[in-house]
């Protein structure tokens, strides 16, 4: 006698996902929106500090480069010697202004939406709190962040608008 497979597989059983109210999706959201705008300052900020050492290496003065960036000299100074590696490009002085001014710009442009998401998932806190159905630990493992962030939020002593 012959072994005969069944015929159609076995059934997996479906994962068991409890049915969240729009508030508590909002919230576990906002650890994804979180996530995606802190890696995308990272990489703009990444890119800002690369500008700025192409910019010194390409003899654009200091005191230029600090104005266009809006930080420090000594910092602009600190940001551009961690790129040694990068040697003298023959790029012209308008050029790396250029891409020096669009790089704050898109840098100042995620920072706004990092503070928009900030602001956002603040309000969210403060209705679920006040509505009763959650708590504070519920609220911390919806967004997955420690309960003393949580608290740190709810006393922010700027009015939600």
């Amino acid at each position: 006698m012959t072994y005969v497979a069944e015929a159609r597989p076995r059934r997996r059983k479906a994962r068991h996902e409890p049915r969240r109210n729009a508030l508590e999706r909002r919230l576990s959201q906002s650890r994804v929106t979180r996530a995606r705008v802190d890696s995308h300052v990272r990489l703009l900020l990444g890119r800002r500090n690369e500008a700025i050492s192409a910019a010194l290496a390409d003899k654009v003065p200091l005191a230029t480069v600090s104005k266009i960036v809006g930080i420090r000299a000594s910092d602009v100074k600190r940001l551009g010697g961690a790129y040694q590696d990068l040697d003298f490009s023959g790029f012209p002085e308008e050029w790396h202004i250029a891409v020096l001014s669009a790089a704050v710009r898109r840098l100042d442009r995620a920072l706004a939406e990092k503070q928009r998401s900030v602001h956002e998932l603040r309000a969210d806190v403060l209705v679920g709190l006040e509505q009763g159905g959650m708590d504070l630990f519920r609220i911390a493992a919806l967004t997955a962040l420690p309960a003393e962030r949580i608290r740190e939020l709810i006393r922010d002593p700027r009015p939600i608008q």
